[in-house]
């Protein structure tokens, strides 16, 4: 079996950005070399990181003397004098452009190539949200009284129905498909995908009879976005550029990508008429892999169908492609997760890690399996921890383990120094004390959380708060056995995000909140101290346990970089044994 190439980047999950980054235009790349071989708007952004890092730092490290280097020590020295300015100009960097898309699992028309399940139904919906991919793909039809069906169709398997778009809505809900399930509505559909936010959704808006038909579609389907709040959570594709057009017309802000399996479409093309990519058929692109280079390098998404084969998953991997849209979402991701570990191997040289719910529990000591993980993995590569809590007490916790550890969300960092604990930089962020009470007390009132053991909030030297729902003295046993699933946390984190909406707010421990100055969060702590040891981002590997919306884990996954997610602390070593 051959392996991926070492020429793409590859990312174990994440989301999508769409969109033509406005800070960094391709013609651009002719600075850093780029336009040659089109990479991402990542790679470039990395590219200009890396050049204004070791420019500064040559800038800094030379001696008055022509002749006579510096020492090391008076390098270091005059360094640290402008790391601040250094490292928040790269901050500034990396947070001036989007992130361009990474390849991701379409489970087209669900998951139901198991048995009990069939293709566009609620099963098949729930199984591939239970398989935990990134995205579905399903098909909209409008019936003659104007309901939006979900069906490939047109033909209704096992009746004598040949086109669901003839037919009213009472004669669809009567038909049953060959697993025993209804032909499911648009709404009945989104109920059920709301249930997973991280879950995207791409609409394929079928071609009708005529284009006033196919404005109609467009008009329903996007009174029922807007209705149901699913602009988040929905992409609309489809093979007939006048719905692309259309749902463009009356929502501009929707993302609206055109399937083909002839066209080519250039850059050009695509963003005058506002898509935010192209779905290509694998045969048109086979054979000219520049097309959807060009795509990438302009910040747009590309869709390849179907990819159901090593080969094409390896193109596809290689290629920065999007999403690949496959009939066996899990034999493909177990086979894309295989191709990963097996880059990711080649090519990681910096693993960070989170550490409760990942290494160990809330607050219990570094397990001794989980410590040999880490002793195993620092013969090979650099670790080290990104966390929530403040190094000390994540240092005492992992049994002074000798490790780089970026705390409060880079807001501190320890190093080991002659094999010593030593802080290296504790930033202290002014903090409204007043503001913080004031509006966790109302959060309190509001959601019942009055009755709280110590301290209500607390303010870390950092400038980081927590905002602990049972308080800062809360016994271990209530904390670990209040919100495991932190149901209870997502359900309140829109508001306290809202409350908050000038700092950043990530769900953290077991009971808590965790609110940090907007510019803090573990992707930007991690990129930072990658930018200064000189690692890019595809030879890091984040390892963690919550990278859903809210989670503090979440700006890894939202930032692109390859991630790990254990569900299980105690598995933690079958999960990392790929890279012994």
């Amino acid at each position: 079996m051959r392996t991926a190439a070492p020429d793409r980047k590859l990312c174990q999950d994440g989301t999508h950005s769409s969109g033509y980054c406005p800070g960094l235009s391709p013609d651009s790349l002719l600075i850093f070399g780029l336009n040659s071989d089109p990479k991402n708007l990542h790679a470039a952004k990395i590219a200009i990181l890396e050049v204004f890092v070791k420019s500064a730092v040559t800038y800094f490290c030379r001696s008055t003397k022509k002749t006579k280097p510096l020492p090391h020590k008076a390098i270091f020295r005059k360094f640290v004098v402008m790391k601040k300015f250094v490292l928040s100009a790269v901050l500034t960097l990396l947070c001036a452009t989007m992130l361009p898309a990474q390849t991701k699992i379409m489970s087209h028309r669900g998951f139901y190539a198991h048995p009990g399940s069939f293709e566009n139904t609620l099963t098949s919906l729930a199984g591939a949200q239970k398989l935990g991919v990134e995205s579905v793909e399903l098909d909209v039809h409008l019936t003659t009284d104007d309901s939006l069906v979900i069906l490939h169709g047109p033909a209704i398997p096992r009746t004598k129905f040949k086109d669901i778009q003839k037919l009213d809505y009472a004669t669809v809900k009567s038909c049953t498909l060959p697993n025993g399930d209804h032909i499911p509505s648009l709404r009945e559909y989104f109920t059920q995908a709301k249930e997973t936010s991280a879950l995207k959704l791409f609409l394929e808006l079928k071609s009708h009879p005529t284009p006033a038909r196919e404005t109609q579609l467009a008009e329903k389907v996007i009174a029922l976005c807007d209705e149901m709040n699913m602009y988040d959570q929905v992409c609309f594709i489809s093979f007939s550029e006048h719905l692309c057009d259309e749902v463009l017309r009356l929502h501009p802000g929707a993302e609206v990508i055109p399937i083909t399996s002839r066209k080519t479409y250039s850059v050009k093309e695509l963003k005058d008429r506002g898509y935010a990519g192209v779905s290509y058929n694998y045969n048109v692109v086979m054979n000219a892999a520049h097309y959807l280079d060009d795509v990438h390098a302009a910040g747009l998404q590309t869709v390849l169908w179907p990819v159901n084969s090593y080969d094409l998953a390896d193109f596809a991997m290689r290629h920065g492609v999007t999403y690949v849209s496959t009939d066996q979402p899990q034999g493909m991701k177990r086979l894309m997760d295989s191709i990963r570990e097996l880059k990711w191997k080649q090519e990681k040289k910096l693993i960070c890690f989170d550490l409760d719910g990942t290494l160990t529990q809330h607050k219990t000591p570094l397990t001794a399996a989980n410590r040999a993980v880490l002793d195993t993995l620092a013969k090979r590569y650099e670790i080290i921890m990104a966390g929530g809590g403040n190094c000390a007490r994540i240092y005492k916790q992992m049994g002074e383990y000798p490790i780089t550890i970026l705390g409060n969300y880079g807001m501190e960092e320890s190093r080991i120094v002659d094999g010593k604990f030593k802080m290296v930089r504790e930033e202290k962020t002014p903090i409204d004390r007043k503001f913080f009470q004031k509006n966790c007390d109302y959060l309190r009132k509001k959601y019942g959380y009055t009755d709280y053991k110590g301290e209500s909030i607390e303010f870390h030297e950092s400038g980081m708060v927590t905002f602990g729902l049972l308080g800062t003295k809360a016994d271990k046993a209530d904390k670990l056995s209040f919100d495991p699933d932190k149901i209870r946390r997502r359900a309140m984190f829109p508001e306290v995000s809202e409350i908050f909406k000038d700092y950043s707010v990530f769900i953290g421990g077991t009971t808590s909140f965790d609110i940090t100055p907007k510019r803090y969060n573990k992707f930007d702590a991690v990129m930072l101290y990658a930018a200064e040891k000189g690692y890019t981002i595809d030879q890091i590997l984040f390892v963690g346990d919550d990278f859903l919306d809210g989670g503090n884990d979440s700006q890894i996954r939202l930032g692109g970089m390859d991630y790990i997610r254990i569900d299980d602390y105690t598995r933690l070593p079958e999960k990392l044994e790929f890279l012994f």
